[in-house]
């Protein structure tokens, strides 16, 4: 460039130019700041087209998000499933009685069915000398032994299974109960279970003189014991129809007259 504004000759064949050199540098702040806005202004515009990136391009973001929805609703609902069916699972599935529990109420009425039996418990350091009867169920269809000869424990109606544990130390109740029943005209079973000695029951049936309905059984299999988990001397009271009532932890001065009487159907 010549100084008088005339363009002067060019050796490397660039185009013609008018260059205009400030003597000051602070006069091209102005440009300076313009030029960064436009860079962060670009900048700002290649961040929001890598966010939209996923959202534009097909079958990538939506059916993750899909995907992720449907795996928590059937998580929540299998949780849902699970809880109901805790809590409508019942307590004895298997329809055998508790006889483990100690019951304080005593039976005056026929046998009621397990929904509608009693069932307030007491602590077995409190327990009453005799416990009260309480209603459960049938007899298992399984056969004890009486006399050398299997018996259908299902076939046996308006009579008493006295279960007798060996060294129970009750031979004072297991009289008054024969007496009892001697009087109500019900059929006593003294049945021995595994480890006790059926001549100990025999002598137990001779405490009583004349008492000729007394039948001495043996449980070798277990299958009252498992069935209902005796405890000390314990009596099954079996009515006209199959159906059974506990009383257990029996000894000197039970009561069970009125229920004996019970047993029988009114003729």
């Amino acid at each position: 460039m010549n100084q008088g504004g005339e363009q002067g000759h060019d050796d490397y064949g660039l185009p013609p130019v008018d260059i205009e050199i400030p003597d000051d540098a602070r006069e091209l702040y102005r440009d300076v700041q313009a030029y960064h806005r436009e860079l962060r202004a670009l900048r700002r515009h290649q961040r929001s087209l890598r966010w939209r990136a996923p959202f534009r391009r097909s079958g990538v973001a939506i059916p993750l998000l899909a995907g992720c929805l449907i795996v928590a609703l059937v998580a929540v609902m299998i949780s849902a499933m699970l809880t109901t069916s805790s809590d409508l699972s019942p307590d004895h599935p298997s329809g055998q009685p508790d006889a483990g529990k100690t019951y304080s109420s005593v039976a005056t009425t026929p046998a009621q069915s397990p929904a509608t039996a009693p069932a307030t418990t007491a602590p077995a350091t409190t327990a009453p000398a005799t416990t009260g009867p309480t209603a459960a169920s049938r007899l298992p269809a399984k056969v004890i032994s009486v006399g050398g000869r299997s018996q259908r424990l299902s076939t046996l109606r308006s009579t008493v299974l006295a279960i007798v544990p060996g060294g129970c130390g009750c031979d004072a109740a297991v009289k008054q109960l024969l007496m009892q029943a001697e009087v109500a005209g019900v059929v006593v079973y003294l049945v021995a279970p595994r480890g006790t000695s059926v001549a100990t029951l025999d002598r137990l049936a001779g405490l009583v003189s004349g008492m000729k309905a007394t039948q001495v059984a043996s449980d070798h299999g277990n299958v009252l014991t498992s069935a209902y988990r005796p405890v000390g001397l314990t009596v099954l009271l079996v009515d006209s129809q199959g159906k059974v009532k506990v009383a257990d932890r029996l000894n000197h001065g039970l009561s069970l007259e009125k229920q004996l009487k019970l047993l029988k159907p009114a003729s």
